[in-house]
This record gives structure tokens, C-alpha cells and sequence, in this order.
């Protein structure tokens, strides 16, 4: 991850956390003051590829907001 979680896009708070799927694999990121679920069906950890990377991916589109 080249930067961190932006604040969350609907309560302007800035703790998100990762959320994880059954498998344990990244799965989307939550907001615990406003409880929103972010899920990214689309990314997904693929044969041999690092939590890292889904992170990464993940945490490039939480950040992409709309104005930008």
C-alpha cells in the first residue's frame, strides 16, 4: 500500500478497518462509526498472489472518490 485509508466518503471519520471473507481472504472495508460495508467482489486474492496486493487494490478503491 502506497498510502492509507482516506476518511470514510459517508461520516468524514478516518478508522476503517479491513473486513475478511469465510476464507479469511480481504473482502471489503467497514467504517465501525457509521457501519458501512464496503465489499469488492472484484478483487480477490488469485492463486499465489499476497494479501497485500488485494489490500492494496482495495485500499486504491476505497480512496477513489467521485469529485477526483
Amino acid at each position: 500500500m502506497t498510502e492509507g485509508l482516506k476518511p470514510c466518503p459517508f461520516c468524514g471519520e478516518s478508522k476503517e478497518y479491513i473486513v475478511y471473507n469465510i476464507e479469511m481472504e480481504p473482502d471489503g472495508i467497514t467504517c465501525p462509526v457509521c457501519h458501512i460495508v464496503v465489499r469488492f467482489p472484484h478483487i480477490k486474492v488469485k492463486g499465489g498472489e499476497k494479501f497485500e496486493v488485494a489490500i492494496g487494490k482495495m485500499t486504491d478503491a476505497w480512496n477513489r472518490r467521485a469529485e477526483e
